[in-house]
């Protein structure tokens, strides 16, 4: 008898890890739409740039324009143009997160990467291939539909399909992936950028591929079984389950948890009432007046992604180069970006396999505590900041004062806000909106990315950068204190019990009784 149980015990153990397994090649590929958005970023300058879509200082060849046809072509942009260039991604990737908050629920996790990977492919292609500027424009603008997509997806799908004890760990490396994406796409850059007004297209023939993967690797795995749990009631009735719908979650969760059947059986029937509950009065596909239904998540999640966007850090990036150019560092170009990244990936790192042990607010409290501290020397050092004839310098010892704070802030943005937020709203949000809801906290994000890209030259000609930095910090404080008042802790809680705290102001045990007879009670 004693053999026999060390035996089951061994088998057990042996199809929980193929399930685990499974959980981590699943998160690889969709995690790599993350990837994609990453990787746009990281190209993004060496697209851009002189020499490459931007004519070259006192280029004496023919200068393209919006109708002219050529695949060598480069082209006279103002500060405009470019803005709008290096904008229309996250211009399609609000549209469609704005199509992700009415129909995320009734397409599912897996059909929302399956189509972002079908527009990240379609979007490099027509860009890459593209003679004519205005095509060019066309492809930005459909690889951006493909971020909203995916990036409205990943956080959800991975959360969903995690065990509690990694999926903060999960969630959060999502962001290193995005990270990594930015690294390659530099990398991409370099080798690239030789390849004068043609090295940019094979950058974007470079995200297709890796399109293609998510495509194909996306066929091999289950819907979110939450999901299916969903729609097996909204496609009958709170009282009755779609029975096929209810078998393929069950198949799922055995894919992604290689647990015993009574086991399997035990969180579906947990799953099942949780959906009960949360889509109690809710239509099939949720709206406005659904998601308003649950102000506090609401609040939380819009609240963290617009302060991960209005505390600075796209401003901050972008006086990278100069603050290593006053540092009296050469190079100042490739090392900002090489010494960036790799301080964001590290960051990012320790975040991904530290959050479920040190937990979500905590983490989000120590990097907005680091951003104010960097902000304030940041502020305090460009108002040493002196422009002459054009050229802008600063004091070495604040230089080095200043090459620090950025190391410091880079560090506490990937530390906090850059995973945790993505990480909180995959969490917070009760099953029945959390498609439509997280599309609108996505909404928020790129509509506020957007803003601060668009405001960021009038902010700073209008404060200086100096005051523009003391402005960030300012909302940094005013963050950290929306953060202590507002966020809850998460760690080590299964998504239902969260939506029951979130919902209710009580933690749901962790299996309530639940099945498929038709429920006595909400």
């Amino acid at each position: 008898k004693l053999l026999k149980r060390r035996t089951a015990g061994r088998s057990e153990s042996v199809v929980a890890k193929m399930g685990l397994k499974n959980v981590l090649i699943s998160f690889c590929v969709i995690a790599t739409g993350g990837f994609l958005f990453g990787y746009i970023i990281g190209i993004n300058g060496n697209v851009v740039t002189k020499g490459q879509l931007i004519c070259p200082d006192h280029w004496k060849g023919p200068v393209g324009t919006w109708t002219s046809g050529g695949f060598k072509q480069c082209y006279d942009f103002n500060d405009w143009d470019q803005g709008i260039l290096s904008s229309l991604n996250l211009v399609g990737a609000v549209i469609s997160s704005a199509i992700c908050f009415r129909w995320a629920d009734v397409m599912g996790r897996k059909k929302e990467v399956q189509v972002g990977a079908a527009l990240y492919f379609l979007g490099s292609a027509i860009a890459a291939l593209s003679p004519y500027l205005w095509g060019i424009y066309v492809g930005f603008l459909v690889y951006g539909l493909g971020i909203g997509f995916c990036m409205h997806a990943a956080p959800v799908y991975i959360a969903e399909i995690a065990p509690a004890s990694v999926r903060g760990t999960l969630v959060s490396a999502k962001e290193m992936v995005i990270t990594l994406g930015i690294f390659l796409g530099f990398a991409a850059g370099a080798i690239f950028a030789p390849m004068e007004q043609s090295g940019w297209r094979f950058m974007m023939i470079i995200a297709a591929v890796f399109a293609c993967l998510v495509e194909v690797g996306i066929v091999f795995i289950p819907n979110s079984p939450r999901w299916l749990v969903l729609r097996s009631l909204r496609t009958s009735s709170l009282l009755e389950v779609d029975e096929a719908l209810a078998s393929e979650a069950k198949e799922a969760l055995a894919f992604f948890r290689g647990a015993t059947a009574a086991e399997i059986e035990e969180e579906f029937n947990v799953m099942l009432s949780d959906a009960r509950d949360s889509s109690a009065g809710a239509t099939s596909s949720p709206g406005c007046l659904e998601t308003l239904r649950y102000p506090k998540p609401l609040i939380i999640g819009c609240g963290l992604v617009f302060f991960q966007q209005v505390t600075g850090q796209p401003s901050v990036l972008i006086f990278a180069t100069d603050i290593f150019k006053s540092a009296g560092f050469a190079g100042a170009a490739a090392l900002s970006s090489v010494g960036v990244g790799l301080v964001k990936l590290l960051a990012t790192s320790f975040t991904a396999f530290k959050v479920d042990q040190y937990g979500r607010r905590q983490l989000l409290l120590w990097g907005i505590a680091g951003m104010i501290l960097a902000l304030a020397l940041l502020g305090t050092a460009f108002t040493f900041r002196h422009v002459d004839h054009g050229e802008a310098s600063i004091p070495r010892g604040w230089a080095i004062v200043t090459v620090v704070a950025l190391m410091i802030y880079v560090s506490a943005y990937q530390v906090g806000f850059g995973p945790i937020s993505w990480l909180m709203i995959s969490e917070i949000f009760p099953l029945g909106v959390r498609g439509s809801a997280l599309s609108t906290a996505a909404m928020v994000n790129f509509g506020s990315n957007i803003l601060m890209t668009l405001c960021q030259t009038a902010l700073m000609t209008a404060l200086t950068p100096a005051g523009a930095f003391f402005l960030y910090m300012a909302f940094a404080v005013v963050s950290i204190v929306f953060v202590a008042a507002m966020v809850p802790e998460t760690k080590g809680k299964t998504l239902e019990q969260i939506e029951a705290e979130m919902t209710r102001g009580k933690a749901r045990g962790p299996y309530p009784e639940a099945s498929l007879a038709p429920c006595s009670s909400a």
